[in-house]
């Protein structure tokens, strides 16, 4: 079976702080193949931390919003993180609800300055899977051809979500790397609340399982996921996702076991 990549995406903490940082970075240990930094307002720069993780020897994937922002401000970035020679980058909307400028450039114009500006690199975008096929499928394809090389999907709890999209990149464009996210559900109560807060579907028979077995049922769902995913030839890897900034110290171990015994790693 061909290599199957595991990334972790980490909020930064609110200020510069190493410390913090690094400890959420390294939750996965060597089992990490990248970190994904998010980008939020009221937090450090993905950028900074993007670069502060490289410095440290850890694989980043610096957040390229474009919400509400200008070129300029844009292409300033992306000089900074090509001098210091950054490797990836995934471009995203951004939140907020902040309006566009007059200025601000499409995520497809900025997947083309991306691959431009950082030669070598691997630019990402993403897509959700519980939007209609044919809407997500047009605003994903000028990307690709722009240069993205992986697709970072939302989260998936079940092939069958992903498995229709899925197909259709893999029969135009099978050198892209599809990568869903991936998030433990340990309880039917953090299951819902998560659904909501993400507008995302969650099966009801994954939430009977939760209601019935709690914690221990959520890690065989979480493995049975990660099984189903790898088994498919759909998923090139996962990005994992944690509903917790800095989850219990229980919690480190438990999910490299899991990721460790369903992919075989």
């Amino acid at each position: 079976m061909t290599a199957f990549g595991v990334a972790l995406e980490i909020t930064p903490p609110r200020e510069h702080n190493p410390e913090v940082l690094l400890r959420r970075a390294r939750l996965l240990g060597p089992l990490a193949n990248a970190v994904h930094v998010v980008q939020r307002p009221d937090r450090q720069a993905s950028l900074d931390a993007s670069l502060e993780l490289e410095r440290a020897g850890l694989h980043a994937v610096w957040h390229v919003t474009n919400r509400g922002r200008a070129r300029a401000a844009i292409e300033a970035e992306l000089e900074r993180a090509a001098a210091a020679g950054l490797r990836a980058a995934l471009v995203v909307r951004g939140e907020g609800d902040v309006d566009d400028r007059a200025d601000t450039p499409s995520l497809r114009e900025i997947v083309a300055r991306s691959a431009a500006a950082l030669p070598g690199a691997r630019i990402g975008v993403t897509l959700n899977p519980y939007l209609a096929r044919e809407r997500v499928l047009a605003n994903l394809w000028p990307k690709l051809e722009a240069g993205a090389a992986f697709i970072q999907t939302q989260p998936v709890f079940e092939l069958a979500a992903l498995r229709g999209v899925a197909e259709e990149i893999r029969a135009r464009a099978p050198r892209v790397a599809i990568v869903p996210m991936v998030i433990p559900l340990l309880s039917a109560a953090s299951a819902e609340k998560l659904a909501l807060r993400l507008r995302l579907p969650i099966a009801e028979r994954s939430l009977a399982r939760l209601a019935r077995g709690g914690e221990s049922e959520g890690w065989r769902l979480f493995a049975e996921t990660l099984r189903e995913l790898r088994a498919s030839g759909l998923a090139d890897g996962v990005a994992l996702m944690t509903q917790a900034l800095d989850p219990p110290p229980a919690f480190g171990p438990a999910v490299r076991s899991a990721l460790a015994d369903a992919l075989a790693l």
